[in-house]
């Protein structure tokens, strides 16, 4: 999601602005009785009268009997009205939900379906993407140019639906209707654009992967189309899109071959593109830049001077075809797993790229943490309270990556990037398919144990320290009769048997630190511990601590 220079001051910010709607949190039992498959959306966007007006029809398996449904849909909305079966029933919309009553109880093992007929004038994005809704902005030439983004608030700003991230529904078709000059890239893959005869067209996108209500999105402009073909990993060959803004088609297509690259690395280290089946798409939009799938939201301008010469925000939004729609946390307690890990993967790119020195160089930029709470909380949590919660914010990214950074000293480069994949991918028959059961939800207990299996040993200390409480651990150095001791204390654990690496004169030792404590001999040489910042750890104001003679 939205990234990352000035992330510290954007958290500040939205936390400062008025309190809304939030997506996730404890699921309500009329929602927890169904699981949904599909949703068939159909809305007609008029730019300008700035609303949207159509249905939205949801079908569920019942998983327990059901006699009312519910959904979330902001009240800025209308209801028109809730069908089922072809016959209205009574509903009623407050406090953004609709709870509509069903004819009958459905029993486990079969199917509801309500159609929500509603419209009006969705809430505009006040500071999109980190406070979403619509966008609706104009092009240089004064031509419409809109886009949605609610990862934050959730996708019943402006559509009705099941808002946890715990249930994706497993397919889904968007039937949208925009003034004929007007272009409509959204995500899925392109099943028709129909002239209406009315000076309107219609595009029906097809999803038929399981995705997160927050990424499926609206982006309307007087878009050009470029198209490549990429040959993925897999050796299967699949159409990648890029929808600019006319007056920037040179820019876009001179971007173009960055874009694949980025998608080369990620393929390369976290394996194929999950969604090879749809496309691979990034569309150009008023906003700064989202992870919607298979449609990423770029709005980075182009820039020509950029740290370590590549595009950051394409390629975080990109990282999250892996780390968020790929691999989806069920609870936002664990986002840091979306939003960690594919920062993390940035500075994997600048290593690939750059080299060794410009890896540290891009580690020593995300070492900023404000410790205020956990990354990864076991208490259930809504996306704003993970957000902003106890001073939350940029931490699950900056420490987040360094979470990695640090488990890759632990296990070593081999097992390190064989359980990264993994992490991805756990079962390696899934990177060869495309039919949605390559798509799965995780938490922080599934992560810790695909690292376990790679590493060969219990990892429960690094876990609970890092990603269960707040404070980082701090290393103790003392030269004493000429050796080194040293000490971890570190919060949550009795012993913290992190391995630490001191520079001794010219030469490397690695401390094993069982029992949290270690020593090395000095013969009056010279040293540093953790000479090349392998270690999450409390710094003291003069970072490191050196000793030269």
């Amino acid at each position: 999601m939205r990234h990352l220079k000035r992330m510290a001051l954007l958290v500040l910010l939205a936390a400062a602005l008025p309190a809304q709607s939030a997506s996730g949190g404890r699921l309500l039992p009329e929602q927890g009785a169904i699981d949904v498959r599909h949703y068939d959306l159909v809305l007609a966007v008029d730019p300008d009268a700035r609303t949207i007006n159509g249905s939205c029809t949801m079908r569920a398996a019942a998983l327990h009997p059901v006699k009312d449904v519910i959904l979330h849909l902001d009240g800025r909305l209308d209801v028109k009205g809730v069908i089922s079966n072809g016959k209205d029933i009574p509903f009623e919309h407050a406090g953004g939900l609709v709870k509509a009553s069903l004819p009958q109880v459905v029993q486990p093992g079969s199917d509801v379906e309500v159609c929500v007929v509603y419209g009006g004038a969705p809430r505009v994005a006040p500071r999109p993407p980190w406070d979403g809704g619509f966008t609706w902005a104009k092009t240089k030439g004064g031509k419409p140019w809109i886009a949605t983004s609610c990862q934050g608030e959730g996708a019943d700003l402006w559509w009705p639906c099941k808002d946890h991230p715990s249930d994706k529904p497993e397919s889904m078709d968007l039937k949208i209707t925009v003034p004929n000059e007007l272009v409509c890239a959204s995500n899925g893959s392109l099943a028709s654009n129909k002239s209406n005869g009315d000076g309107t067209r219609t595009f029906h996108w097809s999803i038929v992967n399981p995705i997160n209500n927050y990424c499926v999105a609206l982006n309307i402009g007087p878009y050009v189309e470029l198209k490549r073909t990429f040959t993925s990993v897999t050796g299967e060959k699949f159409s990648a899109y890029f929808w600019a803004l006319p007056e920037n088609k040179q820019k876009a297509a001179k971007f173009f071959p960055e874009v694949l690259d980025h998608l080369k690395h990620m393929e390369e280290v976290c394996g194929p593109y999950p969604f090879r089946n749809e496309k691979y798409g990034v569309v150009e939009t008023p906003h700064l830049g989202m992870e919607h799938q298979t449609i990423i939201a770029y709005g980075n301008k182009y820039p020509q001077r950029r740290e370590f010469d590549y595009d950051w925000l394409h390629h975080h939004e990109m990282s999250h075809e892996w780390w968020a729609n790929l691999v989806t946390c069920r609870d936002w307690k664990d986002m840091w797993i979306h939003e960690g890990i594919g920062t993390y993967m940035q500075a994997l790119y600048v290593e690939s790229r750059r080299g060794k020195s410009a890896y540290k160089i891009a580690m020593a930029g995300k070492a900023r943490h404000g410790n205020r709470r956990a990354i990864a909380p076991r208490q259930v949590q809504s996306s704003k309270e993970i957000y902003f919660g106890g001073g939350g914010g940029n931490d699950m990214y900056y420490k987040g990556s360094w979470v990695m950074h640090t488990l890759r000293w632990v296990m070593g480069d081999e097992k390190f990037f064989t359980a990264l994949r993994r992490m991805a991918y756990p079962d390696p028959a899934k990177e060869k398919v495309t039919d949605g059961t390559q798509v799965r939800f995780s938490d922080t207990e599934e992560i810790r144990a695909i690292a376990e299996k790679y590493h060969g040993a219990d990892l429960g200390w690094f876990f609970e320290v890092y990603l269960r409480q707040a404070e980082v651990p701090e290393l103790i150095a003392k030269e004493q009769d000429g050796r080194l001791h040293l000490e971890w204390k570190a919060p949550g654990v009795s012993a913290f048997p992190m391995p630490v690496p001191v520079r001794v004169g010219k030469k490397i030792v690695v401390i094993a630190m069982k029992d949290g404590k270690g020593t090395v001999k000095l013969a009056g040489k010279s040293w540093q511990v953790d000479p090349d910042n392998r270690i999450l750890r409390k710094q003291e104001r003069r970072r490191g601590r050196r000793r030269d003679r």
